[in-house]
């Protein structure tokens, strides 16, 4: 790998989760991440594929990458992250339980949360792209984009709906600022045909 950039927008989104939850919170979402990019850059490598950066923002991390194959090739890269993230999470939580660590039950939570929200049916996440690529196997391009950006929208506003009923009964608003974040996206992601 040859570059890693940090936006200043993900160094300010770092300092919010250390201010309110604290360094045992930030160590498990931070451990998670990395294994979850791990998962990903491990199948990449396998698939003949060869990573040059990565770009850490406040949307999240993104793997510059080349020559990882076709559609199946892509598609197992893709999942090989989320996948990583479940191994990780059951793993922690099994270890954290038996010998009451804090750090390791944290990890499992923010990981099984991170793999779980990341096969979502939309753009840039990894659920979108891997059905951006069967989509676009199939039915071509168009038929991938406007799948794309109905997946999209519908799991925008089903995370939107879900946060509303979850800040209603007072469980925080973690899914309303993930559904608002999915909708924004399509709107610059699948109408201009870009990924982050």
């Amino acid at each position: 790998m040859k570059r890693v950039d940090i936006s200043a927008g993900a160094i300010l989104l770092l300092s919010v989760i250390y201010f309110f939850g604290g360094m045992t919170s930030l160590a498990a979402l931070l451990l998670a991440v990395l294994i979850h990019e791990l998962g990903h850059i491990a199948a990449i490598e396998l698939c003949g594929g060869r990573v040059h950066g990565l770009k850490v923002s406040v949307s999240g991390l993104c793997i510059n990458c080349s020559g990882a194959g076709g559609t199946l090739e892509s598609v197992i890269c893709l999942c090989a992250g989320p996948a990583a993230g479940f191994a990780l999470a059951y793993a922690a939580s099994y270890l954290g339980n038996l010998s009451q660590n804090l750090l390791l039950i944290k990890t499992a939570g923010f990981s099984l949360v991170l793999s779980v929200y990341n096969l979502l049916p939309a753009l840039p996440l990894d659920g979108g792209r891997a059905l951006e690529c069967i989509a676009r196997f199939f039915g071509g391009t168009v038929f991938a984009q406007t799948l794309l950006e109905i997946s999209g929208m519908l799991t925008g506003a089903a995370l939107l709906f879900a946060g509303a009923y979850f800040i209603r009964h007072s469980f925080g608003a973690a899914l309303l600022i993930a559904g608002v974040w999915v909708l924004t996206a399509q709107t610059g992601i699948v109408k201009n045909g870009a990924l982050l």
